[in-house]
């Protein structure tokens, strides 16, 4: 044998075994595919939700929205669970070119496949950091992977025009989304914040009430709460249904005796403030 011949042997015995099979899916492709996926199944629940509401069939209230909610995510793990196992792959995964497997390489189990969609939950809390996982793990494994017993690999070949392409668009996603989520959060109201506002503007328009009723008596407006609950007729009710819809504290009627004006906090977490007040006519 000659020296030529052992060289390349021995360099290919100190570099170790090399890898084989699909590489790891990219933490942008799975992200695309997991849009694709889950976007129709929340579009649907609040379109079908608005129609069944329209119809008379649903209860417009939290605890009716959240069962028909729960209904769509029933049918979500039921896509995931199918689809995930024995080799078969989601409509996101089939355009994206990515496979769930177990962490063998060998297909999902339609146990562990359940466990799997179950975990999509597990890593959307707190702030989506499961998903991040697939950043920083050696296979890009992210929470729910773990969980079930899973991993993603990669069945297709893309340049290195076609993986910019997908950085971008899986980027740009996440941009829309992280806005969308800030101003529906912390921007916008929900329609919780929106009723418990409402609420505490009609109390405050009944104090305002009031003081128009103790106008009409006493010929003055005044700033002591207790005199204007006696007007109402049951001073126990009227406390309640006040402090039912405003925060307590908050509450203030200012007033020189021909004008008047009374200001209070919503009960929602930001605490929105609302007012009501009157000028006497001469």
């Amino acid at each position: 044998m000659q020296q030529d011949d052992i060289m390349p042997a021995a360099a290919a015995i100190g570099a170790g075994p090399a890898e084989t099979g699909p590489r790891p899916a990219g933490f942008n492709e799975r992200f695309i595919a997991y849009v694709i996926d889950a976007l129709p199944f929340v579009l649907a629940a609040y379109w079908t939700m608005g129609l069944m509401i329209s119809a008379g069939r649903l209860e417009n209230s939290p605890g009716g929205q959240l069962k028909w909610k729960l209904l769509w995510i029933i049918l979500y793990l039921v896509y995931e669970t199918w689809l995930s196992s024995g080799g078969r792959a989601t409509v996101g995964k089939l355009i994206m070119g990515i496979r769930v497997r177990a962490a063998d390489g060998s297909p999902l189990s339609v146990p562990r496949a359940f466990f799997r969609s179950l975990g999509y939950f597990a890593s959307s809390i707190p702030l989506n950091l499961g998903y991040l996982l697939a950043l920083f793990t050696r296979q890009k494994r992210a929470l729910h992977d773990y969980i079930g017993g899973s991993r993603v690999v990669s069945v297709k070949e893309r340049g290195d025009a076609a993986q910019g392409v997908v950085f971008a668009f899986s980027w740009l996603l996440m941009l829309f989304f992280g806005v969308t989520w800030l101003n529906q959060t912390f921007l916008s109201m929900t329609p919780s914040e929106k009723r418990q506002v409402a609420q505490a503007r009609r109390g405050v328009n009944a104090v305002a009430k009031l003081q128009d009723m103790h106008m009409d008596r006493y010929g003055v407006y005044t700033d002591d709460i207790r005199r204007l609950a006696a007007l109402s007729g049951d001073v126990a009710r009227f406390r309640r249904e006040l402090l039912d819809c405003i925060d307590p504290p908050s509450l203030q009627i200012a007033t020189d005796g021909d004008n008047f004006l009374v200001k209070a906090r919503a009960r929602n977490w930001r605490k929105t403030e609302v007012s009501a007040s009157s000028v006497k006519k001469k």
